[in-house]
C-alpha cells in the first residue's frame, strides 16, 4: 500500500498536502490587514444603526437553489447530510438573510442588517478565481422608495472609499433586460446563454444568438443595443429615448430620474451599464458594481432584488450590497 501511494504521488503533479485552488491561509500579518479593513467597515455599518446578522455556514441545497436558481446551486459546495439530505455551504449572504426573515421575523417591520463573514463558491478551472470570499455588507429589507435606493447607492460609495481612493460606481438597472426577454420567450437553455453573452458584453455572439430565436426584430435590435449601452450619464441621458421604443425608454427615464438626484462628487464616479444583469436572477431592479484600480475585477456588488421573498412564500422589497474584504 505504501508503494502504491508512493506511486500515485510521484505520478502527481498536485502536493497533495497543500492547499486546494482558491483558498489562503492567512498569517498573522495578511489577517491584521483583513481585520482592520473589515473594522473600518463595520464600524461604518454601525453607525447607521444597521444590526449584525451571522447566517448559518451551510444550509439546505433547496434554499440556495430556490433563490438563486440551478445556476448558482450548480455553483455552491455540496454535500450530504446524514440523512440524506443535500446541504450547501452558503453561496451568498443575501439568500439565508432572506429564508431567516421569511420564516422567523416579524414581517410588518422593516429590517436593516449587516453582516461579515465567507462565502463559498466554485469557480471555473484554471481560472485562479478564490473559492472562499470574505465578505462584508448590508440588506434593508422592508423598504422600497426612490429615496432609500439613493441612500444604499450612497453607502456603497462610502464603503468603496474606505478601501482605496482610486474606485468607480457602475450602476444598471435590469428591467429594459428582463422586458425584452419577456417579449421573446425564449427557451430556458437560450436564456442561460444569452445572460452568459450579456455578462462578457459578446455583441457578436448575441447578434448570432438572437438570428436563432423567432421574435419582434425591434425587441431583437433593443437587446443587441442594450447590451453595449453603457458610458457616463451626460451621453446616454441624450440618446436612449432615440436608440430604444418607448416601453424600454420609459423604465430608463425612471432610472435616470434616481440617479439625478446623487450627490454631484457621487455622480462623477459613476459609469450607466444597462447590460449589467448579475449573475443571480433574484435582482429585479437597481444593479452596483465597485472596480477599485489594478483589481481585475469587481470588489462590490448589489441590487434592489423585491422578488427574492415571494421564492420563499413572502412578499417584501429588499436591497443591499456586498464588498469583498480579501483582495489585493
Amino acid at each position: 500500500m505504501n508503494k502504491y501511494l508512493e506511486f500515485m504521488l510521484y505520478e502527481s503533479d498536485i502536493e497533495p498536502f497543500g492547499l486546494p485552488d482558491g483558498v489562503i491561509f492567512l498569517n498573522e500579518e495578511k489577517l491584521q490587514f483583513l481585520e482592520e479593513r473589515a473594522d473600518r467597515i463595520e464600524k461604518l455599518f454601525k453607525s447607521l444603526n444597521y444590526k449584525k446578522v451571522v447566517p448559518p455556514a451551510f444550509e439546505y441545497y433547496e434554499t440556495f437553489e430556490k433563490a438563486g436558481g440551478s445556476k448558482v446551486a450548480r455553483r455552491s459546495f455540496s454535500f450530504k447530510d446524514k440523512d440524506g439530505k443535500m446541504l450547501s455551504l452558503r453561496f451568498d449572504m443575501t439568500t439565508p438573510i432572506a429564508r431567516m426573515v421569511s420564516h422567523a421575523y416579524n414581517k410588518k417591520k422593516a429590517y436593516r442588517f449587516y453582516y461579515c463573514g465567507s462565502v463559498f463558491r466554485e469557480q471555473p478551472f484554471h481560472k485562479g478565481k478564490m473559492r472562499q470570499l470574505r465578505q462584508a455588507g448590508v440588506e434593508i429589507i422592508g423598504e422600497n422608495s426612490n429615496s432609500i435606493d439613493i441612500e444604499i447607492i450612497g453607502l456603497f460609495d462610502k464603503t468603496l472609499s474606505l478601501l482605496s481612493d482610486n474606485y468607480v460606481v457602475v450602476l444598471g438597472d435590469i428591467r429594459p433586460y428582463k422586458k425584452l426577454i419577456e417579449l421573446l420567450n425564449i427557451s430556458d437553455s437560450k436564456l442561460e446563454a444569452i445572460e452568459n453573452i450579456f455578462n462578457k458584453k459578446d455583441k457578436t455572439s448575441l447578434r448570432l444568438l438572437l438570428s436563432q430565436i423567432e421574435g419582434d426584430e425591434e425587441v431583437k435590435n433593443s437587446l443587441l443595443n442594450l447590451i453595449d449601452f453603457s458610458g457616463k450619464q451626460e451621453k446616454l441621458i441624450k440618446d436612449f429615448k432615440k436608440i430604444f421604443p418607448s416601453y424600454i425608454s420609459e423604465i430608463m427615464s425612471d432610472f435616470f430620474l434616481t440617479i439625478e438626484q446623487l450627490d454631484n462628487r457621487l455622480k462623477e464616479r459613476i459609469i450607466i451599464d444597462f447590460a449589467l444583469i448579475k449573475d443571480f436572477s433574484y435582482y429585479s431592479s437597481l444593479t452596483m458594481e465597485g472596480y477599485i484600480k489594478d483589481i481585475g475585477f469587481p470588489v462590490a456588488s448589489g441590487g434592489r432584488y423585491d422578488e427574492l421573498f415571494k421564492r420563499f412564500d413572502f412578499d417584501l422589497p429588499a436591497i443591499g450590497f456586498a464588498v469583498q474584504l480579501d483582495f489585493d
